[in-house]
């Protein structure tokens, strides 16, 4: 798994540990929590010897969570960490060295981007028209590209690339700008928001791990809300006074107001909005996500939206974990519980 110290990367590997026999987790900074069943590498995806971390730990299966979306990176940041990092672990995937037999991929809703002339809801099939849009937007598309050529190239290997919704935690600029005590919206617009809880794009990941559903599969609850009632629900009053045709100057403006960067493919999501399609997830998976948007609004507005953050672990704790690793490896290799010695087997 890549990107196992964002929440939703280590809530994932969190489930998914007792149902696989070894994890490996990969990613620049620690993981939020301390997990035993988890041996974790600090590992850049935007290096090629993530390829050779692939194919030497004789990996069948690879979780591609190291996607940035809702980021203040700059836009070089973030393209070499979604395109050129998706990139290098794909190349890993790939040869007769590499044992890989299903990928997942987290993308996002921003694929769609957002525009006066959008259709009611998002198919899978439809990516918006080849128009410049915003730079996580570009990223997105070029990154399933890359992924949609190598599932055609490697017809063996179950490629399955899930477009999460909207999400609303502490942590997404979002909720941030819904959090807001005067709201600035776009003058004249009122479009709606498709949201998706945690608990539901966690558990999608999950099934796509442990069951085999190649694709493209929209995820995101049911119903809509409007800007103007998200607003209500959080206690908030908006405050029209953005313009949706000039959107880099209002994001400016709303920045400099409420010292919130809002990325260029939300700015148009509050302008215009955005809804996607989720029948295909459905009729695949035999699931759909429990929480309504209302319900994942809601939730979010009384503060009781289930939390998938653990506290922190202290530096020790690494250290117990790495020690009771070592021993659950001892274990499964035919060890006796009591011995300390280590044995590679090759």
């Amino acid at each position: 798994m890549t990107g196992v110290s964002n929440p939703l990367g280590a809530e994932v590997a969190r489930q998914l540990a007792p149902q696989v026999r070894f994890l490996f987790g990969c990613d620049v900074a620690d993981p939020v929590s301390a997990l035993e069943e988890m041996d974790f590498v600090h590992a850049d995806t935007r290096h090629a010897a993530i390829a050779k971390l692939i194919r030497q730990l004789r990996i069948d299966t690879v979780v591609h969570m190291a996607l940035t979306v809702d980021s203040a990176q700059d836009g070089r940041a973030s393209h070499e960490t979604n395109v050129i990092g998706t990139m290098n672990l794909l190349t890993g995937c790939t040869g007769p060295a590499s044992r890989v037999e299903r990928v997942v991929v987290k993308s996002s809703q921003a694929i769609y981007d957002a525009s006066p002339t959008d259709p009611s809801f998002f198919s899978e099939d439809m990516v918006g028209p080849e128009r410049e849009g915003p730079s996580a937007t570009r990223d997105l598309r070029e990154v399933e590209q890359f992924v949609g050529e190598f599932a055609l190239r490697n017809p063996h290997c179950d490629v399955t690339t899930l477009r999460l919704g909207y999400r609303v935690t502490e942590e997404t600029t979002l909720a941030k700008y819904l959090s807001l005590p005067i709201v600035p919206t776009f003058a004249g617009f009122d479009p709606r928001l498709q949201l998706l809880h945690e608990e539901d794009a966690a558990e999608a990941i999950v099934r796509s791990v442990l069951g085999e559903h190649p694709g493209v599969f929209n995820v995101a609850g049911s119903g809509v809300v409007l800007v103007s009632q998200a607003i209500a629900i959080m206690g908030g009053r908006p405050a029209p006074v953005l313009f949706p045709y000039g959107r880099w100057m209002a994001r400016v403006g709303l920045r400099a107001l409420t010292g919130i960067f809002l990325p260029g493919h939300l700015a148009d999501v509050l302008a215009f909005g955005s809804v996607a399609d989720c029948a295909r997830l459905a009729a695949e998976f035999g699931w759909s996500p429990a929480y309504s948007t209302r319900a994942v609004m809601d939730g979010f507005a009384r503060g009781k939206a289930a939390e998938v953050i653990e506290a922190p672990s202290p530096p020790q704790e690494y250290e117990l974990q790495v020690f009771l690793q070592r021993r659950r490896r001892q274990e499964l290799r035919g060890h006796q519980p009591g011995s300390t010695s280590l044995v590679t087997r090759r």
